[in-house]
This record gives C-alpha cells, sequence and structure tokens, in this order.
C-alpha cells in the first residue's frame, strides 16, 4: 500500500489541499500588447477565449488564470481559435491572395 502525501499550496491567501474541491469555474484574465485587459469567468481556457476573441484584433493574447491544482499560469494564446473562425479566416486570406495576384 502505498503512502498518499497531502500536496498544499498557497493560492491567494487561502491554502487548497490535494482533498479540497476546486470550483470549476475560473476568472481568465486577458491582455493585449496594447495594455487592453478583459476578465472572463468561464469552465475552460478554451470557452474563454472564445468568448473574448472577437474584442481583440491581435494575433496573440496574453492569458493569467489559476489552475485546477492551485498553480497560477501565465501564458499567451494564438486567436482565433474555433473550426468556424479557423475556416472563415483562411477564406479571406485564400480570396486576398487571388486579388493581389490579379492586380499584378
Amino acid at each position: 500500500m502505498q503512502k498518499r502525501h497531502m500536496v498544499c499550496q498557497l493560492v491567494d491567501q487561502k491554502t487548497i489541499s490535494k482533498g479540497d474541491i476546486m470550483p470549476k469555474m475560473r476568472i481568465f484574465k486577458f491582455w493585449n500588447e496594447t495594455g487592453d485587459e478583459k476578465e472572463k469567468e468561464a469552465m475552460s481556457l478554451k470557452r474563454a477565449v472564445m468568448a473574448v476573441q472577437g474584442d481583440y484584433k491581435d494575433k496573440f493574447i496574453g492569458v493569467e488564470y489559476i489552475s485546477k491544482r492551485g498553480k497560477k499560469i501565465i501564458d499567451s494564446v494564438k486567436i482565433p481559435m474555433g473550426r468556424k473562425i479557423r475556416q472563415s479566416i483562411v477564406a479571406e486570406q485564400k480570396r486576398m491572395a487571388l486579388k493581389a495576384k490579379l492586380a499584378r
């Protein structure tokens, strides 16, 4: 039989042990290079990104959140994210390339 060790981490002045339940909803903080910041509460990073990606025109946005295990994560995310949006951008790029080719 293996011994289980309780892992404790300090998160926002609270101690969360492995046995405690983290809430499913997390707060994600997004920003871009110009300094525009937004907060979104969602269950997953993908859902939060898809909710705020229309507000940003950049290719990459920064994100900060607390993971399920209580670890603070700061990362950058490439947008747009999602199948429908990605397909529309590919079609637009093909159309612009064809237009540039015909303009020569």
